[in-house]
């Protein structure tokens, strides 16, 4: 007797065994602030332009809320530099709340460069030099904290070229 007719009536069974514990069908439920789909837990779920309406103050406040918790809770580069890309990609300028919270994640990532280039792309993103200086101001306490100055206060560097005896 060959093998697959000795395992015939084994498989037969198998196939006829329903699971002890039955299937839940998961369903698309809308979560998180930008309302899509928890189907796919891969894809984070970011809030984008298109989910926010400006006119809307209380879509500025969960977008804030959502982006305080983020950045709190920020584990890696990775993460912390798509945040602000998100952030500085939308119309708003961001509060000086998440501006914060952003450069406190910056600097527990032990990444000065991305604190320096916050403040640079905060000043990019103002409307206003007003404005911008009133950011600074609130955000003073916190940079002086960190140890943070803007990109100017860090100054200029010539580069020096080393002559070599070929480039005579």
């Amino acid at each position: 007797m060959n093998r697959i007719a000795r395992i015939a009536p084994v498989l037969r069974q198998a196939i006829a065994v329903r699971p002890a514990v039955p299937f839940q069908v998961r369903t698309a439920t809308t979560e998180g602030p930008a309302g899509h789909s928890n189907l796919d837990k891969t894809v984070a779920n970011y809030p984008t332009a298109h989910d926010l309406d400006p006119t809307n103050k209380s879509d500025y406040e969960k977008y804030v809320t959502y982006w305080r918790h983020h950045f709190q809770a920020v584990e890696d580069d990775f993460e912390l530099e798509r945040g602000l890309n998100h952030i500085f990609s939308t119309d708003w300028v961001p509060s000086v709340e998440v501006i914060g919270d952003a450069l406190r994640a910056a600097r527990q990532q032990n990444s000065f460069a991305t604190a320096v280039r916050t403040i640079e792309a905060l000043k990019n993103k103002t409307h206003s030099e007003k404005q911008y200086v009133h950011y600074i101001d609130a955000l003073q306490p916190l940079m002086n904290e960190l140890g943070l100055v803007e990109k100017e206060q860090l100054g200029t560097f010539e580069f020096v070229r080393e002559k070599r005896w070929w480039m005579e």
